[in-house]
């Protein structure tokens, strides 16, 4: 599977989200919540998909109206509620969601801990948290690369700490995979000529921010270091699984130095 949607603000795409709905066993009844939504790609494929509720939201004005405007062009209006909050501040009550997809890294930027705690909270009981987030393939990555991808602000888990984390608030993943090297490969395609074209009205700060990360993931290493995990996971209190193992890691075939 590969990036196979422009709208789409991170590696992955329609067919993850997809996936995702598949494994929720969503239908007509259920409802979803999106955090972060971004463009609103997601949130309109999974209403259109299964004719379910998606309330789905952002931070960023800007992206919620042209959310709202796609969902409308789309006639899926009625299936839809995008609106702008901070993903910090998820009150909506308990038990509610079947389920919660936190693409695109969302659960890292609102703090990773908090989101996932939320999530639990916002679910009902053996119902789906579905995530796309970065992590770290090593723990000695290149100065270079956390960077590029950090920027000061963020940090990342490698694979095992992340299911770790997930198992701490009693998420069962039911299905786990890394993305593969052509859905970066397409995603840093579109992204480029997004930021080239004089159309997008991107910030200086932004457009520096992005051809630096493409500079540093092929020339400086960023390939080796960092990869794209998805993860649906089950909420599970009732029944909770068991910790995954300390040495549970399947070492790279090969190394960077720089």
């Amino acid at each position: 599977m590969i990036t196979d949607d422009f709208d789409y603000l991170a590696p992955g795409g329609r067919s993850y989200t997809l996936a995702a709905g598949q494994l929720a066993r969503l239908k007509k009844s259920s409802r979803v919540l999106e955090i972060a939504c971004g463009r609103g790609e997601a949130a309109c494929a999974l209403a259109e998909a299964f004719k379910c509720r998606v309330d789905a939201f952002d931070i960023d004005p800007v992206m919620v109206e042209y959310s709202m405007k796609k969902a409308e062009k789309l006639g899926l209006g009625e299936y839809t509620n995008f609106f702008v909050k901070d993903g910090r501040d998820m009150d909506f009550g308990e038990g509610k969601y079947d389920l919660i997809l936190a693409e695109g890294g969302a659960l890292t930027y609102i703090g990773r801990e908090e989101g996932i705690a939320h999530s639990a909270d916002l679910l009902k009981e053996g119902r789906c948290l579905a995530l796309t987030d970065l992590i770290y393939l090593r723990d000695d990555v290149p100065q270079p690369v956390r960077d590029a991808y950090e920027e000061g602000v963020c940090s990342y888990l490698t694979e095992i700490r992340y299911r770790k984390l997930l198992e701490a608030y009693d998420f069962e993943i039911m299905f786990a995979s890394m993305l593969p090297q052509s859905a970066w490969d397409r995603y840093y395609a579109q992204m480029r000529r997004q930021v080239m074209s004089p159309k997008n009205k991107f910030t200086r700060a932004f457009k520096d921010s992005m051809m630096r990360e493409i500079d540093v993931y092929y020339n400086y290493g960023g390939m080796f270091s960092i990869g794209y995990f998805y993860a649906v996971a089950r909420l599970s209190r009732k029944n909770r699984v068991q910790p995954a193992g300390e040495g549970l890691r399947i070492p790279l075939a090969f190394s960077y130095s720089g």
